[in-house]
């Protein structure tokens, strides 16, 4: 811009220049024509005239000749001005075109540079980003709800919903299903329980037998979940989740041996009809039950390796499609421990611990008395009920204990059995209870076991047969001063409610000085 405005003051000045000249030239001619009139008159006026002509002659060419000058060195100035101006600009442009040209290849060089440098970290930070971007996405209305109930994005569960044994041999595996959990980090859900079962059936909650945050700490690893709240997830799911189902079958093993194989190993499952899930209750979940496998124990091993077992249901189970399915469900028809055993009991709920103290503080010091009669000799049953009478005095006698505490599974609070598979209560398991009242013994009935919630209809199915009450009289049994458990042919010799008995006194006999740990009468 600045050396298009000099240019044009330059032609300017040489138009102004021209005129003056034109001028000058002008003015030139009227003074030689001025001189000869003067001159003329100079022969017929006075000298005197001729002199103040001739003066203002000079006068004139003087002025004429300084303002020609004057305007010459204006010219010059000007045409000097110009072209210092213009190689001002020349040369300034030039510089600063070489100048701007530099700063061009230094931002190119130092572009390049930079680029060079900074390539892995645009990468890394664009990936980085992405990620980071990704993370901060909207959540999906079930990615919503999964945080709600996992915390995560995510949820993966190990829903173990079926065991056949009752609840001593269930609390077993309940807590052996932490090592599957913790290989596949997945949350295990607290299954349901009731009638001394771990079931999905049945309507009460985990902690009505078990103390959830007692659990927690045993396993500070391992995530948990209530069926209740897994239901919940479920039903609140825009998208069913997608599930597996895995059953562990233990061959050889009469009516629970389904599809039985000669080998240990996985097998393809049977997909489960509408009557099958309603028996299990799974057609409460909206789950998308996709593949169906089998885990079978193999009839020609004659001990079970549960080490090696967890290894293939563990294995198995991190496989793609199943590691990316939500759900993986766990029927497990298996008297025997598939996995690895646990001897850490799962802790008893808080009620039921209060129950048991009130009664060992009422009982105590006592004799505890465990007589299964499901699996004895019914017609022997009268002379077990006469001999255990004449031992209980025998030991009353020499110890100096009076109380007595009798633990059965002979229904004491209705018709049914205080066990799910004592169906046949013939007349000999009856005369013998009448031939114990020789003694005089208490049950937890007699000692109002349970009376805040005992006459609730609520729980009235479960008082009356099975269920909570035989974890209470497991452990009025550990505290007993005396225990005795039924001989051969009255009584099932061994069981897992006995062991757990005997493993716990083993432990409380020095502690509360215990006249023994387990005696047959």
């Amino acid at each position: 811009m600045k050396s298009e405005f000099n240019l044009k003051q330059y032609y300017i000045t040489i138009i102004a220049t021209r005129k003056i000249i034109f001028r000058i030239i002008l003015l030139s001619l009227l003074l030689s024509n001025f001189v000869n009139i003067g001159l003329r008159l100079k022969e017929q006026a006075s000298t005197e005239s001729a002199k103040e002509i001739l003066n203002v002659y000079n006068t004139i060419q003087e002025n004429t000749t300084n303002s020609s000058l004057e305007i010459l060195n204006v010219y010059n100035t000007t045409r000097e001005n110009t072209t210092n101006s213009s190689l001002e600009i020349h040369n300034t442009t030039r510089e600063n075109t070489t100048k701007s040209t530099l700063k061009i290849l230094d931002v190119y060089n130092t572009t390049q540079e930079n680029t060079t440098n900074s390539s892995p970290k645009i990468f890394n930070t664009t990936q980085e980003n992405t990620i980071n971007s990704s993370l901060e996405a909207p959540l999906t209305e079930d990615e919503k709800i999964n945080m709600k109930y996992c915390q995560e994005k995510t949820c993966k569960f190990v829903f173990p919903y079926y065991h056949p044994e009752q609840e001593t041999r269930a609390n077993i595996h309940t807590r052996s299903y932490t090592q599957l959990a913790r290989s596949l980090n997945r949350t295990i859900v607290l299954t349901n329980v009731g009638n001394s079962r771990v079931q999905a059936c049945f309507p009460y909650p985990f902690d009505f037998y078990y103390d959830i945050k007692a659990f927690q700490k045993q396993y500070p690893d391992i995530r948990f979940i209530t069926q209740e709240k897994f239901f919940k997830w479920t039903q609140e799911r825009k998208i069913k989740p997608i599930a597996q189902h895995s059953q562990m079958i233990q061959d050889g093993h009469g009516s629970l041996s389904l599809r039985e194989k000669k080998f240990k190993g996985l097998y393809k499952g049977v997909e489960m009809s509408r009557r099958e899930k309603k028996k299990y209750c799974l057609d409460k979940f909206d789950l998308n039950i996709t593949d169906y496998k089998e885990f079978h124990t193999g009839i020609k091993i004659k001990e079970l390796n549960q080490k090696a077992m967890l290894n293939l249901v563990t294995n198995t189970l991190k496989i793609p499609p199943i590691a990316e399915s939500e759900v993986i469900m766990i029927l497990n028809t298996s008297p025997k421990e598939m996995f690895p055993k646990i001897n850490k009991v799962i802790p008893y709920s808080p009620h039921i611990i209060k129950q048991s103290k009130s009664n060992i503080k009422k009982l105590k010091p006592y004799i505890a008395i465990h007589w299964r009669m499901e699996q004895g000799n019914p017609r022997l049953m009268p002379q077990c009920a006469k001999r255990l009478v004449k031992e209980v005095k025998k030991i009353q006698k020499k110890y100096g204990i009076k109380n007595v505490y009798f633990a059965t599974d002979f229904p004491l609070n209705g018709d049914k059995a205080q066990s799910q598979t004592f169906h046949k209560i013939s007349k000999f398991h009856k005369e013998s209870i009448e031939i114990l009242e020789h003694i005089k013994f208490d049950t937890w009935v007699s000692l109002d076991g349970f009376s805040q919630i005992r006459n609730n209809s609520k729980y009235e199915k479960e008082f009356k047969g099975s269920g909570i009450q035989g974890i209470l009289d497991k452990l009025v049994c550990i505290n007993a001063k005396y225990f005795l458990k039924g001989p051969e042919g009255c009584a099932r010799t061994s069981s897992t409610f006995t062991s757990i008995i005997v493993n716990e006194r083993t432990k409380l006999k020095k502690k509360y000085d215990l006249i023994n740990i387990v005696s047959s009468w």
